[in-house]
Order: C-alpha cells, then structure tokens, then sequence
C-alpha cells in the first residue's frame, strides 16, 4: 500500500505496518491504531525528523499512548512475503529484529520522473533532466509561456503550498506583477494533537550565518494546558541582529491554527517588539505564543 490506499479502503486490515513516519506515516498511524488495527510506525530517524526535537517526541509518545508500536532508529532492509504467523508479512530491520503485519504501507515519499518522462517537455521548451525536479524561477516559469507548480518543482509536498503555486502562477501568468514567496510555509502534522511549523530550526538558521536563539514555553503548564488536560510546546527562534522571528515551532492542540501568527510574522519580519505588544487571547496557544514573544523583546533589549 501507500497512502493511497490507506485513505480509501473499506475493510480494516488485520495489522499494518507504516514504512516511513513522515507527516503522513505519522497521521495515518494514529487512524489505524484508535480503529484498533494493530500497528507498527517504522523509521530511520525519529518521528517526523524534519520537525522541532520536542514535535517528534510529542507525537512519538502520543502514538504509544495509543498502542502504535513505534520503532524509531530502525531501517527497513528487506520484506519476505507471508512467512509470519497466519500469513503476515515479514519486515527485517538494520538491527536484527523484526515486523509481522498483514499489510505493508510505504510512506517514503513519491518520484515524479515516471510522469515527468511522459509529458515532451522537449516540444514545449522545457529543460529537463530526467529526475523528479523541474527548475523553474521565482515566477514559477519553467519556459516562455510554460509554468510549473506542486510537487514536481522540488518544495513541500503539502496541498495548500500547491494551491498557493497554481494561484500564484495564474496570476502572473495573466499579467499580475509578482513572485512566489517560499520563505514562510507553515508546516502541519494532523493527528490529535497536533504539531505545526514554520521557517527555520535554531541549527537550520545558524548554518545560514544567523545570529540566533531559541525561546521555548511547555504547554502542559499553561493555562491551555491546564484547561485542555494537554501537553506540548511552543518554541520560536529569533534572529537577535533584526529582532524578528526566523522560525515557529507548536505541538499541542490546534498547532496547525496558532502556527499562522508566526507565518504572517516571518513574511513580514514583523519585528519582535510589534508581536509582543499584540493582544493575545486567554487561554489559547496563541496566548502561550505571545508570552514567548514578551519573554525575547525583553531579552533583545
């Protein structure tokens, strides 16, 4: 399987193992274990290894509370087809150990190159080197008269960042001056609860010759916390030169709603100072969020 046939079937599968704990690994675990499929969530990092360190352990320890069997660290090497007991499938792992499950679901990403190959890019002007990207400029113009958006043009693979990519390119593509803006994609992980992201992690931002550090808030001892019976975080990293903030990171309930404070912020370099003077909400994340805001202006003074 993949995620294709994860969201449409019409039987429960017996047991699943999830090759791949990526946004949609980690989302689709979570549905099978709370439908009470027994289910093993392998990966070769942590969970979700883009995200935030405390993201990952958040939705690593919500998935075990929930009975995912979550194998982190651990590499898939080779499958030998229904040897396990009653049938299943057997999953050898880089450390000697294994997996038993009737159903094997790869969530390890996709290749565009197969489609790409078919379509001639040749008769439209199009270079293209028979991989799975296609290079196009800050225009999304892949050619004269020739636009290219979603998965195929080598950023996330998330729905709303291919609905801003065909919006944008019909735009300029009928005359509006403008240009793809990429510097501030909120991220989101949909299970319960959730996780959220945007800009750069605190390595990410001083590999790239930023001046930067973190403020991080638990969750769990806030007022939403409290009230909501929830754990989590909110972390954000600042620039200290420009006083704004480069990177926004949640886990906790409604992460991918709170997140859009800090996009807007990094789209805008809305100085530090600015957020911290806004009115926050009690008791929300966003609350949680704003308290971290004060925290950095008062420390960039």
């Amino acid at each position: 399987w993949t995620n294709k046939e994860g969201t449409s079937l019409r039987e429960l599968p017996k047991s699943i193992a999830i090759l791949g704990a990526g946004p949609s690994g980690t989302e689709l675990a979570q549905v099978y274990a709370r439908f009470g499929v027994r289910t093993t969530l392998v990966s070769p990092r942590q969970v979700n290894p883009t995200d935030h360190p405390r993201s990952s352990a958040l939705l690593a320890k919500t998935l075990r509370a929930d009975g995912v069997d979550v194998r982190e660290n651990a590499r898939a090497e080779h499958i030998r087809a229904r040897v396990g007991q009653g049938g299943e499938h057997v999953v050898g792992l880089a450390d000697g150990s294994t997996v038993e499950a009737a159903v094997i679901e790869l969530n390890v990403g996709r290749t565009a190159a197969p489609a790409l190959a078919n379509l001639g890019l040749d008769a439209a002007g199009v270079a293209y080197d028979g991989g799975d990207i296609l290079k196009v400029d800050d225009t999304l113009r892949a050619a004269d008269h020739v636009y290219a958006i979603g998965d195929c043009i080598g950023h996330e693979l998330s729905t709303h960042l291919g609905h801003y990519e065909g919006e944008t390119a019909v735009k300029i593509a009928l005359g509006d001056k403008i240009r793809a803006d990429f510097n501030a994609t909120p991220r989101a992980v949909y299970t319960d609860p959730e996780t959220a992201a945007v800009g750069l992690l605190l390595e990410q931002a001083k590999e790239r010759g930023i001046d930067a550090y973190e403020e991080t808030a638990d969750l769990g001892t806030s007022a939403k916390g409290y009230v909501s019976e929830s754990q989590g975080h909110v972390s954000i990293v600042i620039d200290r030169k420009n006083k704004i903030v480069v990177g926004a990171f949640i886990g906790g309930p409604a992460a991918s709603e709170a997140i859009h404070e800090a996009v807007l912020a990094i789209k805008l370099r809305t100085p530090i100072a600015v957020l911290a003077d806004t009115i926050h909400a009690f008791p929300t994340v966003s609350r949680v969020m704003g308290g971290i805001f004060a925290k950095a202006d008062i420390a960039l003074r």
